[in-house]
């Protein structure tokens, strides 16, 4: 991104502040036993945990009691694939072994290609979720794939709109489509039709919205869009616009919130603004000289 009014004295102050009262948020909200959570008081998860550990590690500040987070995951009850590939990846941060899943992961691949059950609930984000999940950890385990096959699967679901969907297509799904492509190393190459279907979620004010042409922005579709057209080696249309969207939506507690107008803080949120930040050229790198006197 070029220097220009990014480029002031004033925001790098303010990129400052803005790193540091993110670490204070994150690191306040680990438990007793090790885990994180968004909700204070609340019991550790294990998504929170990955969350937290994964944007402490892109504000390059390291977390505290790592060993009693270490104890905590080991021992977690894990009950799913999805519990399993947050552990990997929490152990991964962690530079800690990994556990082996191969089994697992292999016998959720049916003939199609796809991963998990066919039909997904309402409340999920993605039928492509679970797949891409697989492959990156089938990646993270160095396991062999049928690339041929999930490629082929994955491609089945791309519409004349140049999106990705069972039924219709949406933003989340075409993440996870180029997401899991880009995992199996399958060149997108320039895809025009993509790039038009992710084009028409980017808001001329910043940020991206869950529909076409629907405003407000929100942060997962700005998030999402990003990763897409960075996969589609594209830049978006606004990025002062974006940055500005995304640096609004910092609450007081140093935390993130959905969308301008309101919402809570939570670590999924902040997890997207500072990766999204990193994506639009924005240096995160939280002060360690200010970290280490805060613990002190």
């Amino acid at each position: 991104m070029e220097d220009g009014a990014l480029g002031t004295e004033a925001v790098r102050i303010g990129r400052r502040i803005l790193l540091w009262k993110t670490v204070q948020y994150i690191t306040a909200r680990q438990n007793e036993d090790g885990g994180y959570t968004s909700v204070q008081y609340t019991d550790s998860t294990l998504y929170d945990t990955y969350l937290a550990l994964e944007t402490l590690r892109m504000l390059k500040a390291r977390p505290p009691r790592v060993d009693d987070t270490i104890s905590w995951v080991k021992n977690y009850n894990a009950l799913n694939i999805r519990d399993y590939y947050l552990i990997n990846k929490i152990l991964n941060i962690l530079n800690q072994p990994m556990v082996d899943v191969s089994s697992m992961v292999l016998e959720l691949m049916d003939s199609t290609g796809r991963f998990g059950a066919e039909d997904v609930d309402v409340e999920s984000v993605s039928e492509l979720e679970t797949t891409f999940m697989c492959v990156e950890l089938m990646n993270m385990l160095n396991l062999k794939q049928n690339r041929e096959k999930i490629i082929g699967y994955i491609l089945s679901l791309k519409n004349p709109d140049g999106g990705f969907g069972t039924v219709e297509s949406s933003l989340n799904s075409t993440f996870y489509a180029l997401k899991t492509l880009s995992e199996l190393n399958h060149p997108v190459g320039k895809a025009e039709d993509t790039l038009r279907f992710v084009r028409l979620h980017e808001n001329p004010e910043g940020g991206f919205s869950l529909k076409p042409g629907v405003k407000p922005s929100f942060m997962e579709p700005t998030f999402m869009g990003l990763i897409c057209l960075q996969i589609l080696g594209e830049e978006p249309l606004y990025s002062e616009e974006t940055i500005s969207f995304i640096l609004g939506c910092q609450n007081t507690n140093g935390g993130f919130r959905r969308s301008l107008e309101h919402g809570i803080s939570s670590f999924e949120y902040t997890f997207q603004a500072v990766s999204s930040l990193r994506m639009l050229g924005i240096e995160v790198e939280a002060f360690e000289q200010q970290f280490t006197r805060q613990e002190a």
